[in-house]
């Protein structure tokens, strides 16, 4: 063999084998480029559901935060209508004219049992109302006699019946105290509510 063809056989081979190199070269290129692009893409699909994890709880947090203060401002609505309507009525029963005024002083009376013998105590208002012969209208029609007290308390109006062993208490203050539970569910109905609203 000449060395021209001896050369030419080695130039030839290298070029083969350099060209298988580059192939091999090539296809691992493609392999760990598509092996890169898949793992980055599962991570990036992990980032993201972790990330709208986070966001949906932190969008949960915020919208139980919020139902909580639209809870709080409903309750404070109602009580303030509660208020309204509870300060309106004391209001209009506290201007009624003297002589109604004083029937239904006598109609709550009425219920209290007439064996019963007391010192009535009313505000510093009603002391003034209330005539000397309405008590003394009251104890005809009683087994047991209610004598009106000279001392006023601290009521809106109404009265206090104390008795030797407890107290009868028909002042407005605890009527409308005691009004108040009955009228939140009137409310609800009124404004069309539940009570999971609040």
């Amino acid at each position: 063999m000449s060395i021209e063809r001896i050369r030419n056989y080695i130039i030839e081979n290298a070029q083969k084998e350099a060209e298988q190199i580059i192939k091999t070269a090539e296809e691992k290129f493609r392999n760990d480029t598509e092996s890169a692009k898949l793992s980055l893409e599962k991570k990036y699909q992990e980032m993201l559901q972790a990330d709208e994890k986070h966001l949906r709880e932190d969008m949960k947090r915020y919208l139980g935060r919020l139902k909580s203060d639209c809870k709080m401002k409903l309750l404070e609505v109602k009580n303030k209508v509660i208020d309204s309507v509870l300060d309106r009525a004391i209001g209009r029963i506290q201007s009624l004219p003297d002589d109604e005024y004083l029937a239904l002083i006598g109609k709550w009376l009425a219920k209290v049992p007439d064996n019963l013998e007391g010192e009535l105590f009313v505000s510093a208002a009603d002391l003034k109302r209330i005539p000397g012969n309405f008590i003394d209208d009251l104890n005809r029609n009683r087994k047991a006699k209610v004598c009106l007290s000279k001392n006023a308390v601290d009521v809106k109006g109404g009265f206090i019946l104390k008795t030797r062993n407890y107290e009868i208490d028909y002042s407005l203050d605890t009527i409308v105290k005691n009004l108040r539970p009955t009228l939140i569910p009137e409310l609800n109905i009124m404004l069309k509510l539940s009570d999971n609203e609040l």
